[in-house]
């Protein structure tokens, strides 16, 4: 039986245009880390378990998105030196900005200067054919969680949650985002890898995105019911070092279950999101508006935690999702009426600043 998602590579994409779903997906990761981080981190019942489902995933969906725009970057013909030239562009805007949110007081780990990391990593790959992209993803997926457990029995101190910032000494820079920290390219890159590798695909037609559904859906199902079951037959793990975190799909674990399990769910809402776009184009509007002002939405939702975040963050489930509408409902409005006046957003115009100017320097 024929893979679902096996399409082969499209040669390009249509010139000049953007696909809604892949919008409207980058949009729901970003509701997706707003509810993390303005919400209570409890699982205590019912409410609170489906509140959190977006923990450790939709930063995921972040990257795998991310990596689907590297590739529909690079899509047209003769155009991979100038999307290579783009991304080194933008991750020297992302690093010092991502190092210097990181300094405020918002209590949430930066993923801005990682991507910095992800972009330059994404160079390396993104002329890898089809076929030894998916394969490296696969090796990556498996590969880079044994390594981090490998180096957290050997060095427990030096794995770890804790994010770097500027004014810290370059080598822990340097270290924190390739090896430890929350975002490391040594686990993350199998999200941007199989996210870059689903960008090859033919993303508007209805067998890649019912395919990326399906394999998605069935990917994140069974790795929790292996984990559930792993863990229940053979015990919570004690800590690094214990084996059982190998079985454990536990948020950010950046173990090999967690790892797929979140890529699954990724693959799903993207194809999920690319369904429902071409299907029902005013229902996903301002979803789509939102996700082509994600990076502004980003960083203006850590200066709001910086500033109000007595206000937004609740400890209840009724009350973080009073504030996720809130806010969603003001961004995803503004984001329409941005649209509707701008061809970019407010801060998305700097990671493409030179090469607007250069482009109406030949006009």
């Amino acid at each position: 039986m024929r893979n679902p998602i096996s399409d082969q590579a499209r040669p390009q994409q249509r010139e000049g245009a953007r696909i809604g779903g892949i919008d409207a997906a980058r949009a729901l990761a970003i509701v997706g880390m707003l509810m993390v981080h303005v919400g209570p981190r409890d699982r205590t019942n019912v409410a609170e378990v489906l509140y959190n489902l977006p923990h450790g995933r939709a930063s995921i969906l972040f990257a795998f998105i991310a990596g689907i725009g590297m590739s529909l970057l690079s899509a047209r013909r003769g155009q991979m030196n100038a999307a290579r030239i783009r991304l080194v562009w933008m991750a020297l805007v992302l690093l010092p900005l991502g190092l210097v949110l990181q300094t405020l007081d918002h209590g949430i780990a930066v993923i801005l200067h990682h991507y910095a990391v992800f972009y330059l990593f994404g160079i390396l790959v993104m002329a890898l054919p089809m076929r030894l992209l998916g394969m490296f993803a696969a090796v990556a997926s498996v590969c880079g969680p044994l390594a981090y457990f490998a180096i957290g029995a050997q060095w427990p101190d030096f794995v770890g949650r804790e994010t770097v910032a500027v004014g810290d000494r370059p080598v822990e820079i340097v270290g924190g985002l390739l090896l430890s920290g929350p975002y490391p390219l040594l686990t993350w890159s199998a999200a941007l890898l199989w996210g870059m590798w689903a960008g090859r695909l033919d993303l508007r037609s209805a067998r890649s995105q019912v395919g990326l559904l399906m394999v998605g859906v069935a990917l994140a199902a069974s790795v929790a019911i292996i984990a559930a079951f792993a863990l229940h037959i053979l015990g919570e793990p004690e800590g690094l070092g214990d084996w059982r975190q190998l079985l454990s799909d536990a948020p950010h674990s950046q173990m090999p279950l967690w790892m797929v399990g979140s890529i699954g769910a990724a693959s799903a809402v993207t194809g999920a999101m690319l369904i429902i776009a071409d299907h029902w184009h005013r229902l996903s509007g301002p979803l789509v508006a939102l996700g082509q002002l994600a990076f502004s939405f980003y960083v203006a939702h850590l200066v709001a935690l910086h500033f109000l975040k007595d206000i937004l963050r609740r400890e209840t489930v009724g009350e973080a999702m009073v504030s996720v509408i809130v806010v969603t409902g003001m961004a995803g409005l503004f984001a329409v009426i941005w649209r509707r006046n701008f061809a970019r957003g407010p801060l998305e115009a700097l990671l493409v600043l030179p090469f607007d100017r250069a482009r109406q320097g030949r006009q």
